[in-house]
């Protein structure tokens, strides 16, 4: 038998070989596959050709398979049978993917406002695994990039502009203090007030710091941090140990604050930042992930207007 070009045969015309050979009929054949019986011969004379080998013996009442079809009938049953195993590992493995996603999320976003969206999101959709990947805040964008994450939660970052952005709320800075300190009775504190107070902040280039520098160049006034922090976890307990103040995000109302701590609204000026959702413009969500990225965005919004 000469060698064959891949294209040379067809899956149809395999099918077709398959349903005549336990068929024993054109006609019945023809009917399972929902063709004509011409169509059907014709495929089966194509196969031939290609094969340079006769499959079929014909006569006017009856078709069976000779020698070269019984011997080649095993071997392409099994073909369909592997196809069909192989398809139902695909199908399997895309409704597993449908109903598991990871969304990438900065360490503080990870242990404050994500989890509360999360555990309301379960409620409703019990059945949907979401992995959390709690990355450095320079990551996230990276994750969402390269596809480790369907999409991503964070504060706008001027490196995500490639990325599609979604606010998800609007968030004020906070003075922290202690429970005792001269200004945690205050329904408002200005910024004016933390001039001469020892501050705890967030090291140079965070993005928080950077807000904390714009809030004081608004009024004019330079400060020196009595003490630089990588985390946020790091200031409030520098803070409970009545070591200075701080200033942090509002969403840190969403997780318990440690006895003894409290946040008080700063203004004059009101400084605020945008948490957002990142994802990749040129790539649709699937159904459960798009399900938590509308829920995060409902949720959030509930969660900041109260």
């Amino acid at each position: 038998m000469p060698s064959l070009p891949p294209s040379a045969v067809t899956i149809r015309q395999l099918r077709a070989f398959i349903a005549v050979a336990h068929e024993g009929s054109i006609t019945r054949a023809a009917q399972r596959l929902y063709l004509t019986p011409s169509a059907l011969s014709m495929l089966i004379s194509a196969l031939e050709g290609e094969l340079a080998v006769r499959l079929f013996d014909r006569t006017t009442r009856k078709i069976a398979l000779t020698e070269a079809g019984q011997e080649l009938l095993p071997s392409i049953e099994r073909v369909f049978e592997n196809l069909e195993s192989a398809f139902e590992g695909l199908r399997g493995f895309v409704e597993r993917r449908a109903h598991r996603f990871a969304v990438a999320t900065s360490p503080l976003l990870a242990s404050t406002l994500v989890p509360y969206l999360l555990a309301s999101f379960k409620k409703r959709f019990p059945q949907v695994r979401v992995e959390i990947l709690d990355l450095p805040v320079d990551s996230v964008a990276a994750a969402v990039r390269s596809g480790q994450a369907a999409f991503g939660i964070c504060t706008s970052d001027l490196s995500a502009q490639d990325l599609s952005t979604t606010t998800l709320c609007q968030d004020r800075l906070m003075l922290a203090c202690p429970a005792d300190h001269a200004l945690a009775s205050l329904r408002e504190v200005r910024w004016f007030d933390l001039c001469d107070e020892p501050l705890v902040l967030l090291r140079q280039g965070s993005g928080l710091r950077v807000l904390v520098e714009q809030g004081f160049a608004e009024i004019g006034e330079t400060f020196k941090p009595a003490y630089e922090v990588a985390q946020v976890t790091t200031a409030i307990g520098l803070v409970r140990a009545g070591l200075g103040i701080s200033i942090l995000p509002s969403f840190v109302l969403s997780c318990a604050l440690p006895a003894g701590v409290v946040l008080v609204p700063l203004g004059d000026p009101v400084i605020k930042r945008a948490v957002v959702a990142i994802s990749r413009a040129e790539h649709s969500l699937s159904e459960s992930s798009e399900a938590f990225f509308s829920h995060s965005c409902h949720e959030s919004k509930k969660m900041f207007s109260s």
